[in-house]
């Protein structure tokens, strides 16, 4: 399996070639309710989470909604 270096929330990280931003979350067991992604300081609207294709050098943030008051 081929892979490509993205970093995720300022950590390199390997993930499969081609893979979609869904595809990682899932693999990486990271969060996905309440949060947020951007790829490259843009965000990544949950809909699109499926068809988004990470690339060779993403940087990948996840924010995550926090209540409070």
């Amino acid at each position: 399996m081929e892979t490509i270096q993205v970093v995720i929330n300022d950590t390199p990280t390997s993930v499969k070639k081609g893979a979609s931003l869904s595809e990682v979350i899932s693999e990486l067991d990271l969060p996905n309710d309440g949060c947020v992604f951007s790829i490259n300081n843009t965000v990544v609207p949950k809909s699109t989470w499926q068809t988004t294709t990470l690339n060779q050098g993403d940087s990948i943030s996840l924010f995550q909604a926090i209540a409070g008051g």
